[in-house]
C-alpha cells in the first residue's frame, strides 16, 4: 500500500518573447503548474495540470488546488493507480458541478492522476513506460507545433535543424492568407516530411464544410478540429463524412465515451487526448484496451513533466505515432526536470529512470516560480 506523505505545486511562468498566435487569441506567456507527491517511502510523483487558456487560469487552478484539494489528497492511501481518478473524481464532482466548472475540476484530476501513476511506477521500480508496456521502445518521434503562420518558414527550418520531420501549422484566421500560407508551403517538404494543420475549433459547421473542399486540393496528413469541440456527435459525423481530408479530433474532448464514438469512425484515423487535460493517465490506458491503438496521437502544449509522460505513454501503447511537441524556445518544456528533455533526431529519448525521472532542476523552477507551496 502506498500512502501519500505530502502534496507540493509550483506555478510557474516563461514570458515569450514572440507571441504564439491561435484562432482563439495570442499566448504571451507558457505557464505550467508542476504537482509533487512524495510517499512514506521517499518516492516523488511528477504531474502536470493543463492551464494554458485562458491567461489567468493557471493562479485559479494553483489556487483550488491547494485549497480545495490539498487537505483530502495528503493522507490518501492506494495499491494500485487504476481508479485512483474515479475516486478523487467522486469525491470533488458534486462541488464542481454546483460551481459549473468542470474544466478546472478535470485539469486538476489529470495532473493528479499521472503523478499517481509516476509514484506507482517508482514504488514498482519501473520506468513509466515499461509499467504499462514491458516490451516499450525508449524513444518517440515528434512533430513541431506552436508554427505562426507569419513565421513559419523560419520554425520549420529550425525544426528540420533538430531532425523532426513533422510540422503543423496554425490556420484559421483569415481564409485568403491561410491559402496563401500554403501556397507558400508548397514543395517546402521532402517525401519523407509531412504538415498537418491546426484550425483550433476556428469554424462554423457551414464555414468547415465550405473550406475543407478547396483544402482537399493541397498535401497535409490532417486537420485538426476543424469545428468546435462542442459540435453534436451529428454535426462531428457529418463533416468527417463531407470531406476526403483526413481530420483530427480529441484535444477538447471531455468523454470516454466521446472517445469511443469517435475511434469506431473509419475515417476518423488521429484521435488526441491531453493527459494533462482529461482523464490522465488512466483515460488513455483504458482507451488503449478498447480502441486501436494507432489511431492515439497525444496532443500536447505545456512543461517537461507533461511532455515527459506523454512521451512515455506514446513510447508504450503507439511508438509509430509522433508527439505534438511545441516548437518555441521554453526552458519550462525542456530545463524542468534535472536531465533535460531535448530533441535527437527528432526523438525525444526515454532512460531508464524509474516513472518519469526526476528530480527537479530548482534552478529553472525558482527562475520563472510565479507561486508555490512548497
Amino acid at each position: 500500500m502506498i500512502k501519500i506523505k505530502s502534496l507540493r505545486s509550483y506555478y510557474l511562468e516563461f514570458p515569450l518573447v514572440d507571441p504564439v498566435l491561435t484562432s482563439f487569441g495570442v499566448m504571451k506567456s507558457r505557464p505550467c503548474i508542476i504537482i509533487e507527491l512524495e510517499d512514506y517511502h521517499h518516492n516523488i510523483g511528477y504531474g502536470e495540470i493543463w492551464c494554458n487558456f485562458p491567461s489567468d487560469g493557471a493562479t485559479y487552478r494553483f489556487n483550488l488546488l491547494n485549497n480545495v484539494y490539498h487537505s483530502n489528497i495528503v493522507g490518501c492511501e492506494f495499491s494500485n493507480p487504476d481508479n485512483f481518478i474515479e475516486r478523487i473524481t467522486e469525491k470533488f464532482k458534486t462541488l464542481f458541478v454546483q460551481s459549473g466548472d468542470m474544466g478546472s475540476f478535470y485539469n486538476i484530476n489529470s495532473g493528479l492522476d499521472c503523478a499517481i501513476w509516476d509514484l506507482f511506477a517508482k514504488n514498482q521500480k519501473l520506468p513509466l513506460n515499461k509499467l504499462l508496456n514491458p516490451d516499450s521502445k525508449n524513444d518517440i518521434s515528434v512533430y513541431a507545433s506552436g508554427i505562426n503562420p507569419s513565421q513559419s518558414h523560419e520554425q520549420i527550418a529550425v525544426a528540420k535543424s533538430m531532425g523532426i520531420k513533422a510540422f503543423k501549422v496554425k490556420i484559421g484566421f483569415n481564409h485568403s492568407l491561410d491559402i496563401d500560407l500554403l501556397e507558400s508551403l508548397d514543395n517546402y517538404f521532402t517525401n519523407d516530411e509531412m504538415m498537418m494543420l491546426d484550425v483550433n475549433q476556428g469554424w462554423n459547421f457551414q464555414e468547415a464544410a465550405k473550406y475543407l473542399k478547396i483544402l482537399e486540393d493541397y498535401n497535409f496528413s490532417w486537420i485538426e478540429e476543424p469545428i468546435s469541440a462542442l459540435s453534436s456527435q451529428a454535426e462531428i459525423k457529418n463533416i468527417i463524412k463531407s470531406t476526403s481530408c483526413d481530420l483530427a479530433f480529441g484535444e477538447n474532448i471531455t468523454s470516454f465515451d466521446e472517445f469511443i464514438s469517435l475511434s469506431q469512425n473509419n475515417k476518423s484515423k488521429y484521435i488526441q487526448p491531453d493527459l494533462t487535460k482529461y482523464g490522465g493517465i488512466s483515460l488513455i490506458n483504458n482507451l488503449s484496451k478498447k480502441i486501436q491503438n494507432n489511431k492515439i496521437w497525444l496532443h500536447f502544449l505545456g512543461g517537461s513533466v507533461g511532455l515527459l509522460t506523454s512521451a512515455h505513454i506514446m513510447a508504450a501503447i503507439n511508438p509509430s505515432a509522433y508527439l505534438e511537441t511545441d516548437i518555441n524556445i521554453n526552458p519550462l518544456r525542456t530545463s524542468v526536470l534535472k536531465n533535460e528533455l531535448n530533441i535527437e533526431n527528432g526523438k525525444i529519448h526515454i532512460n531508464n529512470d524509474y516513472g518519469i525521472g526526476g528530480p527537479l532542476n530548482f534552478d529553472t523552477v525558482n527562475k520563472y516560480l510565479v507561486l508555490s507551496n512548497a
